[in-house]
């Protein structure tokens, strides 16, 4: 089943820029709902910095020295 939609110009042109020779305006329309699902899933980063509890805490140190070096002129 085909919807009729309208678009500006603006949102043509851009749809037909990233449209491929064998896609369909669907095919993009819905290409870049999957992106967009994609970019905001924040989740997927998930697990992504693992480390030792040694490191952890010396990373935490340096994030609690630059705060006090960065508001010692305030």
């Amino acid at each position: 089943m085909t919807k009729p939609v309208t678009l500006s110009d603006a949102a043509y042109d851009a749809l037909l820029k990233a449209k491929g020779k064998n896609m369909s305006f669907s095919d993009v329309v819905l290409k870049l709902v999957e992106a967009s699902k994609r970019k905001n899933n924040f989740s997927s980063f998930a697990g992504a910095l693992k480390s030792d509890a040694a490191n952890l805490e010396k990373f935490r140190e340096r994030i609690e020295e630059d705060r006090v070096r960065n508001t010692e002129g305030l």
